[in-house]
């Protein structure tokens, strides 16, 4: 095994950081959807049918990209489609913070507490993700 160069350690920590991000929240999703559909809800933009479809795809869609994102050969499509997730993620936390509404993100399920969304933590937790996302995608168009 070679020497792997700075970039390359870079684009596997970005890498294993998507995946582990993207399958720890899709598991909680996943057993408990009907918890989850009530925090799809809660973003009010779909109503709460849709929310449980939602619900149900969703976690599935979030642990296939997770560990499609370790796989050369899919790796690319998986990063571009969590880059797409991430910047909807983004857009509906930034609508719901406009609009005053102080729900839970369900991000990794349901959530325990009464803790106040911090909308700037998760816009900026998912831009950054979207970065890792976007370095990924790049960096294997290269290859």
């Amino acid at each position: 095994m070679g020497a792997i160069d700075k970039k390359s350690l870079f684009v596997l920590i970005a890498r294993l950081i998507l995946a582990g991000v993207f399958v720890m929240a899709a598991l909680p999703k996943i057993q408990d959807p009907v918890a989850f559909a009530v925090s799809v809800a809660a973003f009010r933009v779909i109503d709460s049918d849709l929310s449980l479809w939602v619900a149900l795809f969703l976690p599935w869609l979030e642990l296939v990209l997770g560990l499609g994102i370790l796989m050369p050969a899919i790796r690319r499509t998986c990063s571009a489609l969590i880059g797409v997730l991430l910047f909807v993620f983004i857009v509906l936390h930034s609508s719901a913070w406009a609009r005053g509404l102080d729900i839970s993100c369900g991000c990794f399920g349901a959530e325990t507490g009464e803790i106040a969304t911090d909308y700037r933590w998760l816009i900026l937790r998912n831009a950054l993700l979207l970065g890792a996302a976007l370095l990924v995608f790049r960096q294997d168009s290269k290859e």
